[in-house]
């Protein structure tokens, strides 16, 4: 299969991201990117427990994190952005394979997802910033299960994680698991500019991240 190479990914994702990043303050004053992540709502208000430590890592700049942290994308979000890369302590807090989220059978599928995949993205960091190929080979197993599993239009629209799943298409020594993660990958951008025509600004700065990793492997 001739797939992708990662220059042809970021192209792709920055012609799509371009439009939506407008405004967002990267270069910005630390006072400006604080104030930016206090007042985020995508464009329908919505706010979730994952933006602030999301944007806080993106935007660099460091949160006090709060005492209430309970599903696992909360808890690996707010780990990087508080400077913790600590892989025992990361990999203490996930299943041992498979799906992350220990005992997720009996989640709502939507939220599964958006749990599992965003917890995913996390971790992605977690193992690359740690030069950890334990979980990194972690990392892909959770990616070839969500391929199994988990199919990437179970309504949340978020490409979480998308980067891992062009690796393992790029790594995958089966060549069904390698399409399946490419198709994956593929979907999960497609789906951010279904409603808008362009990715929504969540999605878009998801994708920011993920051209930041394309670009460095």
């Amino acid at each position: 299969m001739n797939l992708p190479t990662n220059e042809q990914w970021v192209s792709h994702i920055r012609s799509l991201i371009k439009q939506p990043l407008v405004g967002v303050p990267f270069d910005g004053s630390d006072h400006e990117k604080r104030s930016y992540i206090n007042s985020f709502a995508d464009e329908y208000g919505n706010r979730r427990s994952t933006d602030r430590p999301f944007l806080a890592y993106l935007l660099g700049v460091t949160l006090e994190t709060p005492t209430d942290i309970d599903a696992l994308d909360q808890q690996l979000w707010w780990m990087i952005q508080s400077g913790n890369f600590d892989t025992q302590e990361a990999a203490s807090l996930i299943a041992s394979t498979d799906a992350l989220v220990p005992g997720s059978d009996s989640l709502a599928i939507e939220y599964r997802t958006m749990v599992e995949l965003c917890a995913l993205h996390a971790l992605w960091i977690i193992a690359k910033r740690s030069k950890s190929q334990s979980l990194i080979e972690r990392c892909l197993n959770a990616a070839a299960w969500h391929t199994r599993e988990l199919q990437p239009d179970n309504a949340i629209n978020r490409p979480w994680a998308t980067q891992v799943f062009i690796a393992l298409s790029q790594s995958a020594d089966d060549e069904e698991v390698g399409h399946l993660a490419h198709l994956h990958a593929q979907t999960l951008i497609h789906n951010t500019s279904i409603n808008m025509g362009v990715p929504d600004i969540l999605s878009a700065l998801v994708l920011q991240d993920v051209v930041a990793d394309l670009g460095a492997m």
